[in-house]
């Protein structure tokens, strides 16, 4: 069992059914344990507000599902981490530099390299073609969403 970072877009999968979903489920069952810093957080919870926005579920699956994953919070579900933002904003200017011009990353997904990187795990899940291009290029394991999952 390993220390699997989830970007965002693979957080959803766990708390709102749609593609890639089953395989993020057994993904996240095979994880020894799973960071959750305050910048994943934020946007899962966006994502979950969105969803409702754009009724993909209705109100009360928002308020639930929000309620879910306050209880994974509370329950250990997820480590935790107080990343070290200084280190992972200097992180992402060199990842920038090095890397946007010929990846064209955008910011999050550099954002979400460097803190996983921070975190030390042993792999990466994302459905980001970019981000599983920069996984790749920093030597991060890196595991890609099947699409129609």
């Amino acid at each position: 069992m390993a220390k699997i970072y989830f970007d965002t877009g693979a957080l959803v999968k766990l708390y709102i059914v749609e593609s890639g979903s089953h395989f993020v489920q057994k993904k996240a069952q095979e994880a020894k344990a799973i960071p959750l810093n305050p910048l994943q957080d934020t946007e899962l919870r966006n994502a979950i507000l969105a969803a409702g926005g754009r009724q993909t579920i209705d109100q009360g699956a928002v308020r639930q599902t929000l309620a879910n994953l306050d209880e994974d919070i509370r329950q250990g579900f997820f480590c935790s981490e107080t990343p070290d933002w200084p280190w992972i904003w200097q992180r992402a200017n060199l990842l920038a530099r090095q890397y946007t011009p010929t990846l064209l990353c955008r910011t999050l997904d550099i954002l979400h390299v460097a803190a996983a990187e921070f975190s030390a795990v042993d792999e990466v899940v994302t459905g980001d073609l970019r981000q599983y291009r920069l996984c790749q290029a920093v030597d991060l394991a890196v595991t890609a969403i099947p699409p129609g999952d």
